[in-house]
């Protein structure tokens, strides 16, 4: 009897060690991973704090009326199109936030949406794609941009 329980027993401990050590290098593959995305992120970042840098530094060199220029026409192009994405985006929501007020105090609240209530259509042609090409640049560039500034300062601590 004794003979078996230590069999199982050494059975047992053989495969809970296995089990372990494949799940410690599990982890120390992900903890690998997890740095080298880090500092790919990092790098991207610096990348783009140095494009910064450079655009501040051709800003104090007097391309000023021309970088408002270009930010104020870029609001121009972007405006209808972040109009008509929010409509979108609204419309195929099945609860919408309001604005409701409690004794003149302000409160934001949802109230039910009936979705495709509104019929926003879509953009004829080719700008549809054009638009959700616009968004996905902007945001994808933008999430990539903020996760790096955030890692540096992380770093910078």
């Amino acid at each position: 009897m004794w003979l078996t329980l230590l069999g199982f027993a050494k059975w047992f401990g053989g495969h809970l060690l296995s089990f372990l050590n494949a799940k410690v290098d599990a982890d120390a593959r992900v903890e690998i991973a997890t740095v080298g995305a880090t500092a790919d992120v990092a790098k991207a970042g610096l990348s783009v704090i140095s494009k910064a840098d450079e655009l501040n530094a051709r800003l104090r060199e007097g391309a000023g009326p021309w970088a408002i220029f270009a930010v104020v026409a870029a609001s121009l192009v972007l405006a209808p199109l972040v109009w008509h994405e929010w409509q979108v985006v609204l419309d195929s929501s099945r609860w919408l936030p309001v604005v409701g007020t409690w004794y003149g105090i302000p409160y934001v609240t949802v109230v039910w949406h009936d979705v495709g209530s509104w019929k926003v259509p879509k953009l004829p042609g080719a700008w549809d794609a054009i638009e959700l090409s616009i968004f996905q640049s902007f945001f994808i560039g933008a999430a990539a941009a903020t996760a790096a500034i955030a890692t540096i300062k992380a770093f910078r601590k």
